[in-house]
């Protein structure tokens, strides 16, 4: 108890500090035209990834959200598989 007491005051003392880095270096400031448009394009996840041989390496692919559908995998929030004619639902 008196463990976890101590433990509190200290993560309470060290969210109080600030760091050295941020009072040494003022943030720069952001021109307002890359602020509202950006100019590099965002990289997205595949739509569709091969079936891993592996079945350990399935499996994590599973837990992490990856749906499997067929012979491949769907990441996380695709609902229609864009290699069905018919646009079949993922699920």
């Amino acid at each position: 108890m008196k463990l976890l007491i101590s433990m509190i005051a200290l993560l309470v003392c060290a969210c109080d500090r600030e760091s050295k880095d941020s009072t040494a270096a003022p943030s720069p400031a952001v021109p307002e035209a890359t602020s509202s448009k950006q100019s590099t394009p965002t990289s997205k996840a595949p739509l569709v990834l091969p079936l891993p041989t592996d079945q350990k390496e399935l499996d994590r692919l599973i837990l992490a959200g990856y749906t499997p559908h067929g012979s491949h995998l769907h990441p996380p929030g695709v609902l229609e598989c864009p290699l069905a004619k018919d646009k079949e639902a993922v699920m």
